[in-house]
């Protein structure tokens, strides 16, 4: 009953924080590293998530915790034949159960015990029940009741389990201990010391036991631990089936029968995985995906074509940002102040469809290792031209996602920080693509002199020095507002350089800097006259009505009167939330809340990304959280969250976090002015009797009265728009779901000067 009882909690919280459809989990499926086939489909492991192939078929379905699973990074995936289901554990030693109807069932027990080390190290399946080997000893699960039902602690680490006889036999860090099923398990006294043999891992395969290390196979005598190699070589993956035993390498594949027999097959391969369906074997092949290969005999041959999802190359999501036209960009990396190398990984994502630009030639055309990426934007005039900075490298340029050229130290107005070291491109540090209106490429290139350059459309390059500011380490985002003034942060405070944010305005003359104006703020001095000063100052954003808002690790900030801040006396306001209790105190929003995040959408509302409270949606007056999303509440899948970026046209809510992307369908989108009925879409329509969301209205203008009718002009459902959007959950005045017939959707502008009608049809 308990694990109802949870699954009951968590669908009353996702009902509170956005219905689970709402949400879409953008994760990578391109690093195929394990499959199982179960129920006419084969199961593989991409990247830390699950996908399904139906063979023959041209689609897959894809497992998230967008789509019920509980958490993200999955470790193990073991199936369970006797009920048709998999254990599933997560990198954090969360679990669930699958089953091949889709069920799911969350079993977090394990992961939120006392238990002081919760490694995972393997899973194993006999009967109804699963045994997890971990660094505390053996968990049983009942795959049927869904449940944990023993632990046996042996005080030391359990590396591998099997089941074979009338026995268990535990692989631990002192050797191989054996117990008799039908007894006291819970007792040690009932385990016996077999040898002290260090293995790898346990199989069972036609009733007898297995070993592998390093150096080969090993048959074991489960009763009295003997042991005799029966393979010689290093071996990367094994997989026990009723009738054959899949071993293999890059070089070698093996397969054994029941009476012992092996048959071997050398030849070059890049298997991670290969598994038996019963008439063909499927190799997850890693970034060249699943594949089903024929065996016989001598010969091994494809038998499908590869399968590989439409999907990003990888989970990592640290910037986003749209084009003008809706277009998502996705950089993978950091500023690497923390010395975490990430993998070169630039995104787009178009009307559904997945690009991964090029990164497998771009050591050998510069040789410079590309990763770490900080940043992405697209060429105003030309959606096919992109460029991408780097912690290291300098300014990558990109046409139809292939890689052009490396501007760096020595081809460019960029500059490295170690001109001297053996390879000094590497110290080419660069980030914060932002363009202006004249075409003029702006970015940051940190650590050295000049940190400001921008790139003109020429071609040509230049710098803007700010002596106090040369050799500062982490500034990160650039925001022109529509004053035209550059707001650049500087994101970490150190021994000798502060976080905080740079006002730059070059009066729109690029190359006159007479009439060049700046300053750098590290302290803040808010309304009450408290003054801040920062450990990180993560990002800035401008709302609708020209404020220009800071996320801090102490909170958000707002300039309520940007030009302000060039003078000696400005204040940074922090929203005060009347607390509504009956006394006149208010709260600062979000105060000691970091902050690492901004997005304000169509209905001016901010939306904040955090460092391990998840995201909060605030309304347009800062007084309300309309959301507050966490991975514990909602699909968010960390409560870490890099950046998010939203989609104008659709609301979508784009979410960059430390596991990889997920989208929320908000209820705003970008306003369009003025007001038309051309521009009105109303959806779904007609709204049927399986449908249980809300009807959206899109495309009016900001702050709209709507109000929907009847054919007889009675009055069902009113309000204002948020953004360009008008939401209505079907239901009258009193609750009730309406019946059939047509309705009427009346809207009109703030000034009551532009009006439009559109109607719907509703289905009962």
């Amino acid at each position: 009953m308990r694990w109802m009882l949870l699954s009951f909690i968590a669908a009353v919280l996702f009902v509170e924080n956005g219905h689970a459809r709402d949400w879409k989990a953008y994760m990578a499926y391109h690093d195929a590293t394990f499959n199982q086939p179960a129920g006419g489909l084969i199961y593989s492991l991409c990247d830390g998530s699950i996908y399904t192939y139906q063979p023959g078929e041209t689609v897959v379905k894809t497992f998230s915790k967008a789509t019920g699973l509980s958490d993200c990074g999955i470790q193990f995936m073991e199936y369970n034949a006797d009920e048709e289901a998999f254990l599933i554990v997560y990198k954090n030693q969360n679990m669930d159960v699958l089953g091949i109807n889709d069920s799911i069932t969350n079993m977090p027990e394990f992961k939120d015990s006392d238990v002081k080390d919760k490694t995972v190290n393997d899973v194993t399946m006999n009967g109804r029940n699963a045994y997890v080997a971990t660094n505390s000893g053996v968990l049983v699960v009942n795959m049927r009741r869904r449940e944990f039902t023993n632990t046996y602690n042996f005080g030391q680490k359990v590396l591998s389990c099997a089941c074979v006889g009338d026995k268990i036999v535990a692989l631990t860090s002192k050797g191989i201990y054996n117990g008799d099923l039908g007894s006291n398990l819970l007792d040690a006294a009932n385990w016996k010391h077999l040898n002290e043999y260090l293995l790898n891992r346990l199989f069972v395969f036609g009733g007898r036991l297995y070993g592998q290390a390093g150096d080969g196979i090993y048959a074991i005598d489960e009763t009295t631990g003997n042991i005799s190699k029966l393979l010689h070589g290093t071996y990367t993956f094994f997989h026990p089936y009723d009738d054959v035993f899949v071993i293999g390498n890059k070089k070698e594949l093996i397969l054994m029968d029941e009476n012992g027999k092996v048959s071997r097959k050398s030849f070059a391969n890049d298997f991670k995985s290969l598994s038996y369906d019963g008439e063909l074997f499927w190799a997850s092949r890693g970034s060249k995906g699943l594949q089903a290969f024929e065996i016989k005999d001598d010969s091994v041959k494809a038998a499908s074509a590869a399968i590989i999802p439409n999907s990003p190359i990888r989970n990592l999501a640290y910037f986003l940002k749209y084009t003008d036209d809706n277009r998502l960009l996705v950089g993978g990396g950091s500023l690497n102040y923390t010395y975490q190398n990430y993998p070169g990984t630039v995104m787009m994502l178009d009307g559904g469809k997945w690009t991964n630009f090029q990164e497998d030639s771009i050591y050998e055309k510069t040789n410079v290792i590309f990763r770490n990426v900080t940043s992405v934007i697209e060429d105003p005039n030309d959606k096919n031209h992109h460029f991408a900075t780097a912690a290291g490298g300098g300014l990558y340029e990109f046409r139809n996602a292939r890689f052009v050229k490396l501007y760096t130290y020595d081809n460019s107005g960029l500059a490295t920080i170690l001109p001297n070291d053996a390879t000094p491109k590497y110290y080419v540090r660069t980030a914060g693509l932002t363009y202006d209106k004249d075409g003029n490429l702006w970015m940051l290139n940190n650590e050295v002199d000049t940190i400001l350059k921008v790139r003109r459309p020429d071609g040509s390059w230049k710098g803007f020095y700010f002596n106090t500011l040369a050799g500062y380490p982490t500034f990160d985002h650039i925001l022109i507002d529509s004053r035209g003034i550059m707001w650049i942060t500087h994101r970490r405070t150190t021994s000798k350089h502060h976080a905080g944010i740079l006002g730059f305005y070059n009066n729109a003359t690029l190359d006159d800097e007479r009439d060049d104006t700046w300053k750098f703020r590290y302290q803040f001095t808010n309304q009450d006259n408290t003054s801040y000063t920062f450990n990180q100052v993560y990002d800035v954003a401008e709302d609708r009505e020209g404020r220009i808002w800071i996320a801090t690790n102490q909170g958000p900030f707002v300039l309520n009167n940007p030009t302000d801040f060039f003078n000696n006396d400005v204040v940074f306001t922090q929203v005060k939330v009347a607390r509504n209790d009956g006394t006149d105190y208010a709260d600062y929003l979000l105060s000691g809340v970091p902050i690492t995040c901004i997005a304000i959408d169509g209905g001016n509302r901010k939306w904040f990304g955090t460092s391990g409270n998840g995201v909060y949606l605030i309304s347009a007056d800062g007084q309300t959280t309309v959301h507050h999303f966490t991975a514990e509440n909602s699909p968010l899948l960390s409560n870490t969250v890099y950046s998010i970026a939203i989609n104008g046209a659709t609301g979508e809510v784009m979410m960059g976090t430390d596991a990889g992307l997920v989208g929320f369908k908000a209820d705003a989108t970008e306003p369009v002015e003025p007001l038309e009925k051309s521009n009105v879409k109303v959806y779904p329509n007609p709204v049927r009797p399986a449908f249980e969301g809300s009807l959206r209205v899109d495309g009016l203008s900001f702050d709209s009265d709507v109000k929907i009718t009847t054919v007889s002009g009675q009055v069902v459902a009113q309000g204002k728009s948020v953004g360009g959007t008008f939401t209505w959950n079907l239901r009258d005045n009193r609750g009730r779901r309406v019946g059939t017939g047509v309705y009427h959707v009346i809207a009109s502008d703030q000034e009551g000067k532009n009006g439009a009608v559109a109607k719907f049809v509703v289905i009962k």
